[in-house]
């Protein structure tokens, strides 16, 4: 039944994707809103024109974000209905076999729009949109890619998930403010990204006496590679300096193996949703833009509802794509107001020129405290 409904999905998909979809009837003297959402659905690798060429074979996990999000959006849609907003709405696929991206922007029914959200994950793909977003003078939001795309001098573009630069000042301010009086241990492998993220968190310790001490693992860790540096009369506060969850995972497991040594783990962005890390003697702590809890009616609400009709559990990218749509489209005539998250929408000026806006970026982060697999906190922590 499952799979008969998102094949469904996919189908409704394929025939509205590049159709205008009106929110409400609209009086002749009100102008509509153009909202225009790019999307990697991959629709053309599902289909054969009208035909459904992937049998009975699970989806492609490289569609399944892509989907979500979309039905994410739909579902906001459904929301904007009750309320007197007048727009049109646009998906389109970035993912399309016989047209490239550079091509489709160049659809004269797409130009000037009042709002541009982009689910794409990749720089090239961002910047073509950003570049566009700027010819336009339109607002652009990107909601999930969290990098800059090499994009200057666009105070159009806005980055909804933080890049890894803001995520790392981030973590850094919070263990000033938490752990000032701590010796941090730091482990990282060899790697560009890794040094990249060191010179970051350990590049504001001249302005402080945050002391850390370095422990640079080569290839697996063992628990003898940390022990001489833990204390069994104490806390000890380790940062896990790497993106890799593998890495992330086998440093928590080691140290859950030895309660006698109290730990608490302070690790990256993609620490987010891994089960992995879920361990009982171990206190984990990490960040992430998104805290799709502080709303629990509508969580539920929302829950419900795909479930209802999807018959399944909805994922961060269905919450994304609706609160992306929610957010910004109520954004565009009166103040927004928090759906999940409180954004905190800063400009990032240029290293050389402080005078130029490169593009504006959320600034908000949330801290988690997780242990045995619940999260004990959730707090905000914008800077």
């Amino acid at each position: 039944m499952k799979r008969g409904i998102q094949i469904s999905s996919l189908f409704f998909l394929m025939l509205t994707c590049f159709l205008k979809t009106n929110a409400q009837s609209v009086p002749a003297i009100q102008e509509r809103k153009t909202i225009v959402v790019f999307i990697p659905l991959e629709i053309d690798a599902a289909f054969n024109g009208t035909d459904y060429i992937l049998g009975n074979n699970n989806l492609p996990k490289t569609m399944l974000p892509g989907l979500d999000f979309y039905n994410g959006v739909l579902m906001a849609v459904d929301s904007l209905k009750k309320s007197s907003a007048t727009f049109d709405i646009r998906i389109i696929d970035t993912k399309q076999k016989n047209n490239s991206l550079t091509t489709l922007l160049t659809d004269s029914s797409l130009q000037k729009p009042t709002l541009i959200i982009s689910a794409v994950t990749n720089k090239v793909d961002t910047k073509l949109i950003a570049d566009f977003a700027l010819a336009q003078q339109s607002p652009m939001v990107s909601a999930v890619f969290p990098n800059d795309a090499g994009v200057t001098n666009n105070p159009f573009f806005t980055i909804l998930n933080p890049t890894l630069k803001t995520q790392c000042e981030a973590i850094y301010n919070y263990i000033q403010t938490n752990f000032s009086k701590n010796t941090i241990l730091y482990l990282k492998k060899k790697g560009t990204t890794e040094d990249y993220i060191q010179n970051i968190i350990q590049g504001g310790n001249n302005k402080t006496k945050q002391s850390f001490v370095n422990i640079d693992i080569q290839d697996s860790i063992t628990f003898a590679n940390i022990v001489p540096y833990l204390d069994s009369t104490k806390q000890n506060i380790l940062l896990c300096g790497s993106l890799k969850e593998s890495f992330g995972a086998a440093v928590v497991k080691t140290l859950n193996e030895h309660p006698a040594y109290k730990t608490t783990v302070i690790g990256m962005p993609t620490w987010d949703g891994e089960k992995s890390l879920n361990v009982t003697s171990v206190e984990i702590i990490y960040a992430s833009p998104f805290y799709f809890n502080g709303n629990e009616k509508l969580l539920k609400q929302l829950t419900a509802a795909y479930k209802l009709k999807y018959l399944g559990r909805p994922s961060d990218q269905f919450f994304k794509g609706f609160e992306s749509m929610l957010y910004f489209t109520n954004g565009l005539s009166a103040k927004p107001t928090p759906v999940f998250n409180s954004f905190k929408l800063m400009p990032v000026f240029n290293t050389d020129n402080k005078s130029q806006v490169d593009y504006q970026e959320n600034k908000n982060l949330y801290f988690f405290r997780k242990q045995n697999g619940q999260i004990k906190s959730a707090k905000p922590n914008s800077y």
